[in-house]
Order: structure tokens, then C-alpha cells, then sequence
């Protein structure tokens, strides 16, 4: 799906939706969503919050000038390569015998809501499961200086019954052929020779491939003197 931006409407009354929509909506007893999401701004993972003036937030993460421990993503991470693709990466990175020191600090960041300057007509959408159907709305904005001018309903779409039982069954059956396959996998890697092929063959594999890529990188500079380059 890639970056996307995500737009909140607080109190802001968005269009009225189709007959269809809000039957299926009332039929399941919920509400609709407030929070849309776009690919039309920046694309950054931002929020922008729409209040019911109209006026638009834009959430940025300020530093408050105090330090925080930091978390590393990768915390908690077990490498399960084999001992020698382990060996090759750090020689590789020239990490063998350096120590790194351990990044125990960082800034800390809080979320501010800061008045928006944006004038431009964008799309936001909402994809939702509501009985077992998919509901798709797309509204168009339009906003000047950080304003919202207009709302109104682009798009919408349904997912028929037809097609929702057939995702329903063929979801059903990814999930029962990926569970049977991880289970295999673990009973094979509970097997007492499972050590034994993990630090042979996987590096068999792995140094194999690293030489077919280096071979055909040096044939394929040939061919470019072949072609006078």
C-alpha cells in the first residue's frame, strides 16, 4: 500500500452517503468511521485532524528538550542464521571485533497540534469490514489556507454477498494451509537432526547463491565490453 496520511473529522458533518451505505451501517449497529486516510498530502504517516470550524491540525512531533531512554526496534531479536552466515555478515560490515557503544538516550518528542496553511482539493477514504462486507467511501475536500471550503462524496461501493463469501472461504483456506505449514516446520525443526542440516546445508545454500550472483554481476560486465562500453 506504501505511505499514506491519515485525516480525522472531529464534529466536521461529512455528506450523506448512499441509501445503501447507511442501511448496512444501521443493520450492524455501528458507527461510521472518523478517520479517513489519504495518499493526496505529503505521505509521511502524518495526522491531520479536521475540527468542526472547518480548520485544519496538522500533528507534528516537537522536541520538549528532555532525554528519554531509547528503545532499539530490533530489541529482543534472535539472530537464527547459522554460525557461519553470522561469521560472513561481520566480516562483511567489519564488526567482528568492534563494540559499538549502546545508543541509551534520545530526545523526547510529544505531539502538537499546529494550525495548517494547506489549500488544495484532496481525496480521503475509509476501507471497512462491516458484515462480513467491505465498504469503500471516498470523499473529495477542498480547503484554502488551511480551511475546509467543501465535502462532498466522491465514491462508495459495497462488496456484493457473492463476492464477500468467496473472499470469506478463500481466506478460511490460506489460514488453514498456513497453519498446517507452520506446524510442520516446527516439527521439523524439533527433530533431533535439525542442528545438524541448519549449520550444513543453510550455509551450503546461502554461499552458493553468493557466488552464482558474483559469477553471473562478472559475466554481465563482460558483456558490456563485448558491446564497447
Amino acid at each position: 500500500m506504501g505511505m499514506f496520511d491519515t485525516v480525522v473529522i472531529e464534529g466536521l458533518k461529512i455528506p450523506k452517503l448512499p441509501k445503501e451505505v447507511n442501511d448496512l451501517f444501521k443493520e450492524a449497529n455501528i458507527q461510521f468511521p472518523n478517520d479517513f486516510q489519504t495518499k493526496d498530502l505529503s505521505n509521511t504517516l502524518t495526522t491531520y485532524t479536521i475540527k468542526e470550524t472547518g480548520q485544519i491540525y496538522e500533528t507534528q512531533y516537537k522536541p520538549t528538550g528532555k532525554k528519554i531512554p531509547f528503545r532499539s526496534p530490533f530489541e529482543g531479536w534472535v539472530d537464527n542464521r547459522s554460525f557461519l552466515e553470522r561469521v560472513y555478515h561481520k566480516l562483511r560490515h567489519h564488526s567482528l571485533n568492534r563494540k559499538f557503544p549502546e545508543l541509551k538516550y534520545t530526545d523526547e518528542r510529544k505531539p502538537v497540534n499546529v494550525k495548517s496553511k494547506l489549500t488544495e482539493t484532496f481525496d480521503i477514504s475509509f476501507y471497512t469490514e462491516v458484515l462480513s462486507r467491505y465498504v469503500d467511501v471516498t470523499l473529495e475536500v477542498k480547503a484554502v489556507d488551511g480551511k475546509v471550503q467543501k465535502i462532498s462524496l466522491k465514491d462508495s461501493s459495497i462488496e456484493s454477498l457473492k463476492d464477500s463469501k468467496e473472499r470469506i472461504q478463500r481466506q478460511k483456506q490460506f489460514e488453514a494451509n498456513l497453519a498446517q505449514s507452520l506446524a510442520k516446520n516446527k516439527e521439523f525443526k524439533s527433530k533431533w537432526y535439525y542442528p545438524i542440516i541448519k549449520e550444513t546445508y543453510n550455509p551450503f545454500v546461502f554461499f552458493a547463491t553468493k557466488l552464482a550472483q558474483a559469477l553471473c554481476n562478472y559475466i554481465l560486465k563482460l558483456t558490456y565490453r563485448w558491446r564497447g562500453v
